[in-house]
């Protein structure tokens, strides 16, 4: 008799439960329960399971937000065009240092009848606010990598003589990169993307869009250096400017059309931004917060400033839907190779997002030697590939990879990385391509590209797999700054700046500008004052304009021990090198002959 009051009494709760509703189908939140280091500015994120009736969502006070030392924080509810995925977004900012505890006043109705009431939950704010402009990390890497970067050889062209001739003029600026291409064969078609960049104050960087001859197809000067200049997958080209501090948009014309940042009071890093197809954007953000490292590895500071890694995703109005923090999910102690004594750590370091097939996400973080990947669903790592926590057996490559760039998923279901090789037991850089097995964890080196004599670029890095089966693959701070490849490993295409000048990625894409414009009147196209502020000015034409050599296909001998595509083949084709030079001394530096009416003719070398 007592089981069966028992069990009735069960089935009275379970009916009275289901008539309520009463059920917590919430699949995703940021904060998480229990989360430290909380932004002031933090929006409440719920996506839940079913969609949402919008008519639930009012009048407001369903979400009850209250700051332990700020009180009561009123707001309103954002759904997403979803309708999973909620936002509370307070009327004020929360206070640093407090505890936010969050409850729920009522259920939230979903259109298929169900209710869900998310269970309360409480978070900490940052007790510091700490900002940090996001290109200091690179000069970060920049100056961690000054021993690597010594062992570069920067004493000109490798490969095949150069046969540059006198050649066409062109009319460039004065302060226009010094450009350099040689092709060996047959290049995949398209223009390079790419945007110069160095320490050295007498570089002026700017956006560039190539020929395979050098010569800019669209040029713009920046007032700061600008990196990840791309086109996305709807034609819009992008790129990061350290001088507003966040990514710009702009349409085939080049007219600046949109930007992207980060929200929940992030700032947006350099690294990457990825448009996708339903309208959203990727991003992420390096996080500093003063942790007392004392309590984590002997001989810590106290007040550390260790910078952590966040990644948002925005839907059509910027709104975050998604955001993934590095601090709910990895130990500082996971990074391979940092100093956890030090003052400062960059513990995670990311440095590329990919949408996976699907629909999860891969992130390369640096400092980890890591690829991870996370489920968009509910934010859990799915699988950690490298470094500290590998759960990966590595076939037909016994080194792996060192502080790698540049994670993409490939059509075929393989993934490309570029291994910077920083700690390999001797320096060289080289593109990977893995077959990965997700169930039994392993992953096969099915291809790899590594340049004979090795180039060795410390940072940075790029590397893409072309429709006709090539590889494009920036050397970041290698020398040369770009290498075509084709599947056999054949060098088609390079291209230099002057030493210690770098390009953050290099991508070659099919590109036709609606602009009405011959190629060199696109000097300079001011962005909108009333959508953003100016990122340049026009320079002034100058008489001094600049050479690209013609082609030169005179057959030559590969000289004893030659390297590269045309090393087996004996006599064949040199390759044609071409050359562009914008400043009075590179012009000095490269013998360049400057005749009275001031015209600038290379001569050959």
């Amino acid at each position: 008799m007592y089981r069966w009051t028992t069990l009735v009494a069960l089935l009275l709760s379970m009916a009275c439960i289901c008539a309520a509703g009463a059920f917590n189908s919430v699949v995703f939140q940021s904060p998480l329960p229990g989360a430290q280091l909380v932004t002031p500015e933090s929006r409440i994120i719920l996506r839940i399971s079913g969609q949402v009736d919008p008519v639930s969502l009012t009048p407001a006070g369903a979400i009850d937000a209250r700051g332990s030392a700020s009180g009561s924080h009123p707001g309103r509810i954002v759904p997403s065009r979803d309708l999973r995925t909620l936002q509370f977004v307070p009327d004020e900012s929360f206070t640093l240092g407090e505890t936010v505890s969050v409850s729920f006043a009522r259920s939230f109705k979903l259109l298929r009848g169900e209710s869900v009431l998310p269970e309360p939950f409480s978070f900490v704010i940052s007790h510091t606010r700490l900002t940090m402009a996001p290109e200091q990390y690179l000069n970060e890497e920049m100056q961690e990598s000054r021993d690597e970067r010594e062992r570069v050889t920067t004493d000109g062209p490798k490969g095949p003589p150069d046969r540059t001739t006198a050649g066409a003029v062109a009319p460039l600026p004065l302060n226009f990169p010094f450009v350099q291409t040689t092709t060996f064969g047959t290049p995949s078609p398209g223009r390079i993307f790419l945007s110069n960049f160095s320490a050295n104050a007498s570089n002026v960087p700017h956006l560039l869009i190539l020929d395979d001859d050098g010569q800019p197809v669209f040029f713009k000067p920046m007032h700061g250096s600008c990196l990840d200049f791309k086109m996305q997958p709807n034609g819009l080209l992008t790129y990061y400017d350290t001088f507003l501090g966040y990514f710009i948009a702009m349409d085939s014309t080049y007219q600046v059309v949109d930007s992207f940042r980060c929200g929940n009071g992030y700032s947006t890093d350099l690294h990457e931004l990825r448009l996708l197809d339903n309208g959203h954007a990727l991003l992420m953000s390096y996080d500093p917060q003063v942790v007392d490292m004392s309590a984590v590895v002997p001989g810590g500071k106290p007040t550390a400033v260790v910078t952590g890694l966040v990644i948002q995703e925005l839907d059509e109005e910027k709104n975050v839907v998604f955001q993934w923090r590095s601090w709910d999910h990895f130990q500082i102690t996971d990074a391979t190779h940092e100093n956890l004594t030090a003052a400062a750590i960059d513990y995670v370091h990311g440095n590329a997002i990919d949408l996976d097939q699907d629909g999860n996400l891969l992130i390369s973080s640096r400092h980890l030697d890591e690829i991870t990947k996370i489920n968009r669903e509910t934010g859990d790592i799915m699988w950690r590939m490298g470094g500290k926590n590998n759960q990966f057996t590595f076939l037909n490559d016994s080194i792996g990879y060192s502080h790698q760039h540049a994670i993409r998923r490939l059509p075929n279901g393989n993934v490309t990385l570029f291994d910077n090789g920083n700690f390999h037991a001797t320096h060289y850089s080289r593109a990977l391509e893995y077959q990965l097995d997700e169930v039994a964890r392993t992953a096969t080196l099915v291809w790899q590209f590594r340049r004979q004599p090795d180039d060795y670029g410390a940072f940075m890095g790029y590397v893409q797999r072309l429709d006709n089966g090539n590889t494009l693959i920036g050397w970041g701070a290698g020398n040369p700054a770009v290498t075509e490849v084709n599947p056999s490993g054949d060098i088609v295409f390079e291209l230099r700046f002057d030493n210690a000048v770098y390009s953050y990625r290099a991508f070659r894409y099919l590109w036709h500008s609606a602009d009405p414009r011959p190629p060199f009147e696109r000097r300079f196209v001011a962005d909108p004052p009333a959508k953003l502020p100016q990122s340049g000015e026009r320079p002034d034409d100058d008489p001094i304009r600049s050479a690209a050599g013609r082609d030169d296909r005179r057959a030559c001998l590969r000289p004893p021990g030659a390297q590269g595509p045309d090393a087996r083949r004996g006599i064949a084709p040199c390759g044609r090198t071409l050359r562009n030079a914008g400043r009075r001394d590179v012009a000095r530096d490269r013998g360049l002959l400057l005749p009275a009416d001031g015209r600038l003719v290379l001569a050959d070398a």
